[in-house]
C-alpha cells in the first residue's frame, strides 16, 4: 500500500493546492496535518474552512473519500519542547526575521517522527525562507512525483531545523498556482480557501501579512472591497499621519486608536 503524503494543511490558498494537486492530479493518498492555535484569531475560520472545502472536493471527485484521510489535530500547547530545536531556531531568528511556527512545527515534527512533512510555501519576496532555505534545497524522487528538501549538510548547520519537511511548491508563485488549478478544473474549491489571520466578522481584515500578500501576489480579487478599503485608509492616511506625530513629539508618548 502506497504511504500517504504527510501534508501540513490549513485551509489556506498554497497547502490546499498541494492537496487538490495530490488527490486529483497525482491521485496520492494524503494524512493532513493540523494544530490548533487557541489564540490564533483565524483558528475557527480555518477549521471551518477545511470541513468545506472536504465536502466540495467529495462532491467533486467521490474517489477522493478513499484517498483523503482524516485530519489529524494536535494542540499547540501540547507540542512538547525540544531544547536542541528551540537553540536552533534562536540563533537563525538571531540572524533574521523567522516565524515562530518553523520552531513549534519542527518540535511537533520530532514529536510524531515525521521527516517528510510537507510545507506548501510558494516563492515569495525575499524573506528568511528565500535567503537562507531555498539555497539549501535540492531535488529529490518521492515516490511517483518529484520533491524537494535540505541538503543533508547544509552550510549553516542550524538551517538542518528544516530537515523535517518538504518543500512541493517552492519554486511556484500564487499567480502559478492560480493558473494550474484553473488547467485541472479545481480553481472553484481553491476560490473558497482561507488566508486572513485576523479575520472581521467572518472577513478577510485586509490588513495583516497573509491578506497583503494576497493583494500584492496579484489575488486582490479574493480580498472584498470594504477590507481593501482599510487596508488603504491604514496604508495611506494612519500610518503616515502617525509617522508624522511620532516625529512631531519626539519621544512624547502619543497613542492613535
Amino acid at each position: 500500500m502506497e504511504k500517504p503524503v504527510n501534508l501540513f494543511w490549513t485551509s489556506g490558498w498554497d497547502s490546499t493546492f498541494r492537496l487538490l494537486d495530490l488527490l486529483l492530479v497525482q491521485q496520492r493518498t494524503v494524512q493532513p496535518f493540523y494544530v490548533k492555535d487557541h489564540l490564533r484569531k483565524s483558528l475557527h475560520m480555518e477549521i471551518q474552512t477545511m470541513e468545506k472545502l472536504t465536502g466540495m472536493i467529495f462532491k467533486k471527485a467521490p474517489h477522493t473519500k478513499q484517498l483523503l484521510l482524516p485530519t489529524k489535530f494536535k494542540d499547540l500547547k501540547g507540542i512538547k519542547p525540544n531544547e536542541q530545536i528551540q537553540q536552533q531556531y534562536a540563533r537563525l531568528k538571531s540572524v533574521r526575521h523567522l516565524g515562530a511556527q518553523y520552531e513549534w512545527l519542527a518540535c511537533f515534527a520530532e514529536e510524531e517522527k515525521l521527516y517528510d512533512l510537507e510545507l506548501a510555501i510558494e516563492t515569495r519576496s525575499p524573506g528568511f525562507f528565500t535567503s537562507y532555505v531555498k539555497p539549501e534545497i535540492i531535488k529529490i524522487h518521492d515516490g511517483k512525483a518529484e520533491n524537494f528538501k535540505i541538503t543533508d549538510l547544509p552550510r549553516n548547520p542550524d538551517i538542518s531545523l528544516f530537515q523535517y519537511f518538504r518543500f512541493p511548491i517552492h519554486e511556484l508563485t500564487k499567480l502559478d498556482l492560480q493558473q494550474l488549478a484553473i488547467k485541472h478544473d479545481f480553481i472553484d474549491i481553491m476560490n473558497q480557501t482561507w488566508f486572513c489571520h485576523s479575520p472581521i466578522h467572518e472577513q478577510p481584515c485586509g490588513l495583516c501579512m497573509p491578506c497583503k500578500a494576497t493583494m500584492e501576489e496579484g489575488l486582490g480579487r479574493r480580498i472584498p472591497l470594504q477590507s481593501q478599503l482599510r487596508h488603504f485608509v491604514y496604508t495611506n492616511v494612519r500610518m503616515p499621519i502617525k509617522h508624522l506625530l511620532s516625529t512631531a513629539t519626539k519621544g512624547k508618548e502619543v497613542t492613535i486608536t
